[in-house]
């Protein structure tokens, strides 16, 4: 099944050859300019009367005609009807009631771009129309825009009784968790529904996900709907959503499962419980409700990916590894299921399960939680397949996602070698399951990034603490959020670049009360969520002081750290541009003297563009290669992990003769790019001379899996690896491997003669 991306969708409707009655989603048609006749029609769909309504639409498609004809052949579902029909209206008219009808056909169909397109077009011909402005809110709120919010509150302003804005802004609000608020937006739509003519079935369904996010019962807001509408699905369906964002999906998957049972139509559902149920790793479940949501809808392009993700899931190779207690070997306390592409799979595993051991042993301990089932860590070498298997959408920017017991991320093929240090994203996300599932999920959003942010830091394979300018400015402009509503800059950002921002001011809140307060505070706090407490109840518990008075003490610290720095920014700035222009002139000496002097102001910067590199090319060009390459070897203790500086550095330290500092140097760069061969090599022989078995076959097991040219020296470090374990049948075996690749290969016939002494 081809993969669908947002700019191809449109193909699709063309091209189906389904039935043109499919249903989709539950719509309520809030706008006030539809036909009086087809409002007769929606209320039949409204309360349940399903036969009844697709009659009185057919009826109106037969002998209405313009728009009342279009809107018609849309809320049958006949898709390209509809679409030819608002096609030929647009073509000769600047009504823009017809590119706002037409908008909405649009996000019917998922084309969320394309609807923002037609609504702006419809707000040329008149920059007042309501219909359209409110469209474009929703559009842009479907994108998770922040500017949504904005606008849907001028509207408000303006139109205080538009009981879609108020839905819309709500949804927003309760995404925020900003409940009050929301509460009130929806008392004031039920207070103008009737005036309006219209179902209160979606203000049911939100304050009933009001109360989920308040831990109260839904049953008083579900009876309601159900009243109105026995076979209304979204009383459910619209409840998950608020599930999802807190990432509580085992709850959101019952939740679908009830929304189906109502409304077996309901094709947002389906799709909606398969991708869920693909979460949790129940893979069966999914492909049916998927198939059923494809059945149903055919234009989704989240049903399309997912379903052709899932043909992809059954080739990718699965191992797993049980994790043994540290001081009792024979206990084990977890399990890790690995999910790996096939072409990657040999490379990869041996550091993948490395990488699993330390961190759930570690985990384990640092947050009290044994895992209770098995966790699943899936790499993908294709990063439109990860898109695909988070967000059910190509080309998004995350590079790894857990949801609860399953974590997965890019594999480092999916990038340039490079691009990102694939380990400490591992590392990252496997903190959050233990985070997430000693909390049964209920974590606001900043604690859970920050706790692994703060892990990456303080216990992963990359001591990297570096904040980007960007972050650094945004301190500086006063742009971090209080802790009471850090949430909101992970959900909906205001400005461009503040999801980052909000990370790092999430690791940097985590690592400062760490710092104070100890490890022990954190953990307080964990299970201060876990009980339902909010930020500020949470932090007087484990650190005496409430969220507005740690808003103060934690600014405080930011200025002891980087206050320096922040007062001379754009200072900084104009000496990078100096450094810059100095190397373009080859004047080495100012070159040394600008790189010395941004490291002293920023010691932290070892990414793209660090002073470090430039500071070891300046010194090397002068003659004094020795202290290059203690400058390099400063940057790589601070993170720095550029692959070819590294392997630069491996050789030079090699060549002095540097081998016991050069191995850590190899260990980190695999951690970025594990595909060098001799990196393995040279591993894999330093740690059987030091004995150090298990390390041994990690690196020798990497070197079979890529399929080196020299088979046979890898199968006998394997062999000789075993043997140090004590394992001789085992070593036998990988001598006979090395002896199958190369038969006159000596080590291993020497190796195969003393283990088969005696015999």
């Amino acid at each position: 099944m081809p993969r669908a991306d947002c700019g191809s969708v449109w193909l699709l409707l063309i091209l189906s050859v389904f039935a043109s009655s499919a249903a989709r989603a539950f719509p309520i048609y809030y706008d006030l300019d539809r036909a009086d006749t087809l409002r007769s029609c929606d209320q039949h769909r409204y309360e349940g009367r399903r036969q009844d309504a697709q009659q009185c639409y057919r009826d109106r498609l037969e002998q209405a005609s313009g728009l009342e004809q279009a809107d018609a052949a849309a809320a049958l579902g006949d898709i390209r009807q509809a679409n030819r029909l608002y096609r030929e209206l647009a073509a000769d008219s600047t009504d823009p009631a017809i590119k706002t009808h037409w908008a909405n056909l649009y996000l019917q169909t998922h084309q969320v771009s394309d609807s923002e397109a037609l609504f702006r077009e419809a707000l040329l011909y008149d920059p007042s129309w309501l219909p359209a402005r409110i469209g474009l809110a929703k559009a842009m709120s479907e994108g998770f825009e922040g500017q949504a919010r904005e606008a849907l509150r001028q509207i408000i302003n303006e139109y205080p009784e538009n009981v879609e804005a108020l839905l819309r802004l709500a949804r927003i609000e309760l995404e925020l968790q900003n409940l009050e608020e929301a509460r009130g937006l929806l008392d004031r739509a039920l207070a103008n529904i009737d005036d309006q003519g219209l179902p209160p079935l979606e203000i049911y369904a939100l304050h009933a996900g009001a109360n989920l996010l308040e831990n109260k019962s839904m049953k008083v807001w579900t009876d309601r709907a159900l009243r109105y509408n026995p076979e209304y699905g979204d009383i459910h369906a619209i409840p998950a959503h608020f599930y999802i964002i807190t990432y509580r999906y085992r709850e959101a998957v019952d939740l679908y499962q009830k929304a189906v049972e109502l409304d077996p139509e309901l094709a947002t559902a389906h799709r909606d419980l398969g991708i869920n149920q693909l979460r949790v790793n129940n893979v069966f479940a999914a492909r049916y409700h998927l198939q059923k949501a494809y059945d149903l809808d055919p234009y989704d392009a989240q049903t399309v990916n997912t379903l052709r993700l899932l043909d992809d899931l059954d080739k990718m190779r699965v191992s797993s590894v049980d994790v043994p207690d540290e001081n009792d070997p024979e206990r084990m306390i977890g399990r890790v299921l690995i999910r790996l592409d096939r072409e990657d799979a040999d490379a990869l595993e041996p550091y993948v399960v490395d990488l699993a051991i330390r961190a759930v042993q570690l985990f384990s301990k640092r947050y009290d939680f044994t895992l209770r089932k098995p966790m699943v860590v899936e790499l993908y070498h294709d990063h439109d397949d990860f898109g695909v298997r988070t967000v059910s959408t190509p080309g998004i920017g995350l590079l790894g996602v857990t949801f609860g017991y399953l974590t997965a991320m890019d594999s480092p093929k999916a990038r340039a070698a490079g691009d990102f240090h694939w380990g400490s994203t591992l590392w990252h996300e496997m903190a959050h399951v233990f985070t997430l599932e000693a909390t049964n999920h209920r974590l606001p959003r900043w604690f859970s990034e920050g706790l692994s942010v703060y892990e990456e830091w303080n216990t992963g394979p990359l001591p990297n603490r570096e904040l980007s300018l960007d972050v650094l400015s945004a301190i500086r402009d006063g742009q971090l959020l209080p802790i009471d509503t850090l949430d909101q800059g992970f959900v909906r950002p205001s400005y461009n670049g503040q999801v980052q921002v909000s990370y790092m001011q999430a690791g940097l809140i985590c690592d400062f009360i760490s710092r104070r307060w100890g490890h022990e505070a954190l953990q307080i706090m964990l299970k201060g969520f876990a009980a339902g407490q909010t930020s500020s109840s949470v932090l007087t518990e484990a650190i005496g002081i409430d969220g507005a008075q740690f808003d103060v003490q934690f600014a405080e610290n930011l200025q002891s750290l980087y206050g320096d720095l922040l007062e001379s920014l754009d200072d900084y700035a104009a000496e990078v541009r100096q450094l810059s222009r100095s190397l373009q002139f080859d004047d080495w000496a100012t070159a040394v003297a600008l790189s010395r002097d941004l490291i002293r102001l920023y010691p932290q910067r070892v990414g793209e563009g660090n002073p470090y590199q430039t500071l070891a090319m300046a010194l090397r060009e002068q003659g004094h290669d020795a202290e290059a390459l203690d400058v390099l070897l400063d940057w790589h203790a601070l993170g720095g992990h550029e692959p070819e500086a590294l392997l630069q550095l491996i050789d030079e330290l090699r060549a002095a003769g540097r081998t016991e500092e050069a191995v850590p140097v190899m260990e980190s760069l695999n951690w970025v790019m594990p595909y060098g061969t001799q990196v393995h090599r040279w591993l894999g022989e330093h740690y059987l001379d030091r004995q150090q078995a298990e390390l041994a076959l990690r690196e020798f097991n990497a070197l079979i899996g890529m399929q080196v040219d020299d088979l046979a020296a890898a199968y006998l470090g394997k062999a000789q690896a075993m043997r140090l374990q004590g394992d001789e049948p085992a070593a036998r075996r990988e001598v006979i491997y090395a002896l199958e690749s190369a038969p006159f290969y000596r080590p291993a016939q020497r190796l195969l003669l003393e283990l088969t002494a005696g015999e």
